[in-house]
Formats: C-alpha cells, structure tokens, sequence
C-alpha cells in the first residue's frame, strides 16, 4: 500500500442536493473510502458541500459533469478535530457560512471514525484513543486519500481558480499532510496544531486521554505506556526527518520497499505521519499558521518546531486555550479571509 496516494481506478458517489439560502446551495456528498478498513460505517466518506451561487453559474447548479463552470470560483475544505461531535458543528457550520458569505465555496469532510463515520455503539473519534502507531499512521492515510479523492470528484464538475484547506487541532495536521501530498491546494491554513509526536502524547494533556499509541511490545514492560521507552524510540526521529528530506520519496510502500535506507531510521510508524516530515514540501509563503499561547495540547515547543520546518511562514499567536472556539472569534476569521483571498 502506498501512503498518501489514490490508486486511478473508478470509484462510487452519490450526490444529493439538500438545501439553498441567499448565497449558498447545499449538498451531501458520500463516496468509497479510498482505504478499507472494513467497517461499513468508517467506509463510507461523507462530506458537506456548501457551493457559492455567486460563484458558480446558474445553470450549473446540478453539478452535471458535462457543465463545467469557467467562472472565479475557490474552494476551502475544512477539516475538524478529534473526536468533533454533533453539538460542535454550530461552530463549523457558522465558520462555514462566514466563508461562504465572502464568495468561498467551502466542504466540510468528515474524519475517519468520527460524526457520521463512527461505528455503531462508540463515540465519535473514542477509537483513536487505543491505537497504536500503525493503526494512527493508517488513520492518516485514510484521512489525507479521502480528501484527496474529494477534490478528484470536484474537479471533475467545477473549475476551481484555487484550492485552499483549513484544518483544527487534529484536522490542522491532517490538513497539511494533504496539503504536501497534493499539488492542487494553494493555500493551507493550520490551527492550533503542533508537529513532533512525543512532544504531543507527553508533553500536554494527550498523555492522559491516548492509550494505545506508544505501549511497547516488549514483554519485559508488560504492555504498559512508558515515557522513557517512547523517548529511547523516537531519539531517532531527527535522522528520520534527514533521511526522508534527502531521499524526497514522491510515495513510500507501508513495506518501505525501494527505501532501505528509510526503513533503518523509521523506528516507529508514527514517523510516517508526523507533520514535520512533511512541512519541508510546503512553500512558507502558502501558509497561515494561528496557535495558542496557553495549548495543553500542542506545547509551544512542538508548534516552533513546525513552524520552523514549514520556514517560518506568518504565525498568530493568541492567548487562548486550545477550543473549537477559535473558530467563531470575528478577528480570527477576519484573519483567514484575508489571507485566503486579499495576500
């Protein structure tokens, strides 16, 4: 399996319009995951389309493949954080229609194993807590190829000027994992997000809630999550980041098949979707970093670090906790607009 890629084959969707108001028509979007795990519910990729009538040609409002608009048309995906729940979605919704209202087309996705994706009987995202390092790496690449395949799908119907993703906390790295891994988003904006996994588990409130990720296999720790046996593994980490900067692998085999020299640093899977692996692809000048002062989740170290490996693009920092909030701050919207649509 190739991380980060779609395979060209055929895929099934279906597209149901499902409401309009002044300036926005909108529509439900399901298709195949790229990646199967096998749970019918996770398989299934659900998305929110909010498209422009401004922007996008009267005619064209049934999105038929054969009435493509040539208009100035831009899309922004946004992407949620762990575990978003129901009752989170006002503030989405509301960020959406802000965009929206600015001539923006927007899509809302849904994560793997969270909202409308989350297998009977659990809560939205709880799976994550207890996976371990192939199981989080397989949750990205399930992530980053279902966004990937929605642009195929869109692409085919609307003639998008420009491409843009904006991502929160967990859907901030997800965002530009994507964003490296696909040439057509323009500009990504990442929120109150962090790179540097043992930075993240150990240094902030994960390591209370995540319960899989770093439990060692080796009977002599009994199974259990131990802070020095992650810090033994990921000691490795700055030879991997060098190696994978060197080598600049276009795809990598889960097998790490052709990239030897990869596989002898890549002590934990985990590596594979690290944020900082990838912020090297994204030119500084294309991205929009707003973090937090006060995040308990992603520590002011791990955010540095990623800003630095993305070359130090525009960064925001606010005296704020680490919330979904920050997403229906007006000076904080006022922000993306601009740099999405004025810079």
């Amino acid at each position: 399996m190739y991380l980060y890629r779609n395979k060209d084959e055929n895929f099934n969707y279906r597209l149901e319009e499902t409401g309009e108001n002044n300036y926005i028509k909108e529509y439900k979007l399901t298709y195949d995951s790229s990646y199967q795990t096998g749970l019918e519910s996770n398989d299934k990729a659900n998305v929110r389309l909010f498209l422009n009538k401004n922007k996008i040609k009267k005619n064209n409002h049934s999105l038929s493949k054969n009435n493509r608009d040539d208009g100035d048309n831009n899309l922004l995906i946004v992407v949620h954080g762990f575990s978003t729940s129901k009752n989170k979605l006002k503030k989405y919704y509301h960020f959406i229609d802000r965009m929206s209202s600015s001539n923006l087309s927007c899509a809302f996705t849904n994560l793997p194993f969270h909202l409308n994706r989350t297998p009977p009987g659990e809560k939205s995202g709880e799976r994550l807590m207890y996976f371990d390092d192939l199981q989080t790496l397989l949750f990205f690449h399930q992530s980053v190829a279902d966004i990937k395949r929605l642009i195929d799908i869109l692409s085919e119907r609307i003639n998008f000027n420009n491409i843009y993703i904006c991502g929160i906390s967990l859907g901030s790295m997800i965002s530009l994992i994507t964003m490296a891994n696909d040439s057509r988003i323009d500009r990504g904006v990442f929120l109150i997000g962090g790179g540097n996994w043992e930075e993240i588990h150990w240094k902030g409130v994960l390591r209370f809630v995540l319960r899989g990720n770093c439990i060692y296999k080796d009977i002599r720790y009994k199974g259990k999550i131990r802070r020095e046996v992650c810090r033994e593994i990921y000691s490795n980490f700055p030879l991997f980041l060098n190696k994978i900067k060197e080598l600049k692998p276009e795809n990598i085999k889960i097998d790490f098949e052709d990239l030897p020299e990869l596989k002898k640093v890549t002590t934990k899977m985990c590596f594979l979707c690290d944020p900082l692996a990838f912020a090297h692809k994204i030119k500084p000048d294309k991205v929009l970093m707003i973090n937090s002062r006060f995040d308990l989740y992603f520590n002011k170290k791990s955010t540095t670090q990623l800003w630095e490996e993305l070359g130090k693009p525009k960064i925001y920092w606010l005296n704020k906790l680490h919330s979904s909030n920050i997403i229906t701050d007006k000076r904080i919207i006022a922000i993306i607009k601009n740099f999405l649509l004025y810079t």
